[in-house]
């Protein structure tokens, strides 16, 4: 009970600003700004997956290498029962 009056409270005094940025915004030229922050959050999360995507491709091709410029293994050597 005592947890649940705590978060009450917690969820009470939250600053305004947070609050305040769910709000619709006043004119054209804030409603502008908020499009293109937008667009640089989607192109930035666009380019961060790239990235990781390349790295990842790059890793696998040098694994690739790797294991082609490798000798083959020796073959094995049977040893006839006695």
């Amino acid at each position: 009970m005592r947890a649940h009056s705590l978060l009450i409270l917690a969820l009470v005094a939250m600053p305004f600003p947070a609050l305040a940025q769910n709000q619709v915004p006043a004119n054209r030229s804030q409603q502008s700004v908020e499009g293109i922050n937008r667009s640089i959050e989607s192109r930035a999360e666009s380019r961060s997956i790239q990235q990781q995507n390349r790295f990842e491709t790059n890793q696998l091709q040098g694994q690739i290498q790797r294991q082609q410029s490798l000798p083959p293994p020796p073959a094995p050597i049977i040893v006839p029962g006695r």
